[in-house]
């Protein structure tokens, strides 16, 4: 009993200093500000190629920095699958970006699962740690056209539901008639 509550303890402690270290960086200036400029970025795809962020401009984005060993956003990969595959041929870009370092690991991963939309790797979280300051995984940012950030998650989402597609169908220009 004594074991299960100190584990419980230890678990309570480490989420709070999580939310705690969170909550500091978007206050004290640390995270990136919404309706700031979106860094550009470079990285390997697991597709073959690099991929280019400058590619994007002119698109509504859903950027997504996730990894493997993450178990909330192993979780949240289908709803970001049937994001892509409702919104994509409107235009919507779902971008992932893993933060794995094992590209075998990453690959073995993403061929037990029927995923179409594109996945980059950042080995050591370069882009997601340097450049668009995260403070864990996942985390995601909706960027429009203009390359502009209006939306900073953090912690997983339901990226599928109604409420959120239809705010990105707003955002595309193409929401339907009521």
């Amino acid at each position: 009993m004594k074991r299960a509550l100190r584990t419980i303890g230890i678990v309570a402690v480490v989420v709070v200093a999580a939310f705690a270290y969170v909550h500091l960086a978007e206050n004290k200036g640390y995270a990136l500000k919404l309706g700031s400029e979106a860094p550009g970025f470079r990285l390997p795809s697991i597709a073959g190629g690099d991929f280019d962020f400058a590619s994007q401009r002119g698109k509504v984005v859903v950027l997504h920095f996730w990894a493997t060993w993450c178990p909330p956003c192993v979780a949240e990969l289908p709803s970001l699958e049937r994001l892509y595959r409702a919104l994509g041929p409107a235009g919507l870009s779902v971008v992932t970006v893993s933060a794995d370092d094992d590209e075998a690991e990453l690959r073995r991963f993403l061929s037990g699962r029927s995923l179409t939309l594109p996945v980059l790797r950042d080995a050591g979280g370069r882009v997601a740690w340097g450049q668009y300051r995260t403070t864990g995984y996942p985390e995601t940012f909706v960027i429009d056209r203009s390359g502009r950030l209006l939306e900073h998650v953090v912690g997983p989402a339901e990226w599928d539901s109604e409420e959120r597609i239809a705010g990105l169908r707003r955002l595309l220009g193409n929401a339907p008639a009521r």
